[in-house]
């Protein structure tokens, strides 16, 4: 008869499955960046999500554009 062996070894986890696993953020393009954040009313908040939306941009690069203009 076979006989079963049983292991107490833990599976080694790879991938997103535990805290830090995964590419890090800008993995491989040795790109830097930075970020930064803003406030604003709730009514601003709208203008400016339509304007962006406009504009077919990511939200960061409509940033970055109209900061640089």
């Amino acid at each position: 008869m076979d006989e079963i062996k049983e292991t107490s070894e833990k599976p080694k986890y790879v991938g997103y499955g535990y805290h830090g696993g995964g590419r890090k953020k800008g993995s491989g393009t040795g790109r830097k960046y930075k970020t930064f954040s803003f406030s604003c009313s709730p009514e601003e908040y709208e203008q400016i999500k339509a304007k962006i939306e406009e504009s077919g941009l990511k939200p960061s690069h409509f940033f970055v554009k109209k900061s640089l203009e």
